[in-house]
């Protein structure tokens, strides 16, 4: 049976992305050592699953129709910047996610439940939400770059929206980079 490499994730609208590919452009500007994350590959990842046969799929698509509906649609924002797992060996530079990220972190935690019942073990690292921008190859350049984006950044909100679906996604990998595909779309009908 074929294997796909699937995640759970937040998806964010065109304007967002747009917003932030902007942000993104300026910084690679400067001559640094990151591998960028195009504008149309952002998302929030809320559960990676790894390696999935695709006769599983099925039962993950109902497994995320589950804990979606538990959870009423709620508004994320994003702004500022940071890095894990932290400034003395930078690896993954994200924007922040604030907004009403209790429902976020409860719809993680739905997840996990309704996947543990499938076999999938929860995530190894404290579930953190942030949107990835880019990953440090090596660490050249980088206190440029988080210099000018800290600054651009400062009291700066890069969108905010309204979550009312989650998306069970497809990463294919590629000598261009990853591609992403949506397989099945959940809405978040919990009562608010």
């Amino acid at each position: 049976m074929r294997q796909m490499r699937l995640f759970v994730a937040v998806n964010f609208p065109f304007e967002i992305k747009k917003g932030i590919g902007s942000f993104i452009q300026d910084l690679r500007k400067i001559k640094s050592d990151l591998k960028w994350v195009e504008p149309e590959n952002l998302h929030l990842t809320v559960q990676f699953l790894g390696n999935v046969s695709e006769d599983q799929v099925p039962a993950v698509t109902e497994a995320l129709n589950r804990a979606a509906a538990g959870i009423a649609s709620f508004t994320l924002k994003l702004s500022g910047v940071g890095v894990f797992p932290s400034r003395e060996r930078p690896r993954v530079f994200w924007a922040g996610v604030a907004g009403d990220t209790v429902a976020l972190l409860q719809l993680n935690s739905q997840m996990q439940g309704e996947l543990k019942e499938l076999g999938f073990a929860p995530g190894k690292n404290k579930f953190s939400p942030h949107l990835t921008l880019a990953r440090l190859r090596t660490p050249a350049g980088f206190s440029d770059v988080m210099g000018r984006a800290e600054k651009t950044a400062e009291n700066k909100v890069f969108g905010s929206a309204r979550i009312s679906t989650v998306d069970l996604m497809l990463s294919k990998l590629g000598s261009c980079g990853p591609q992403y595909y949506t397989l099945a779309r959940a809405p978040l009908i919990g009562i608010q």
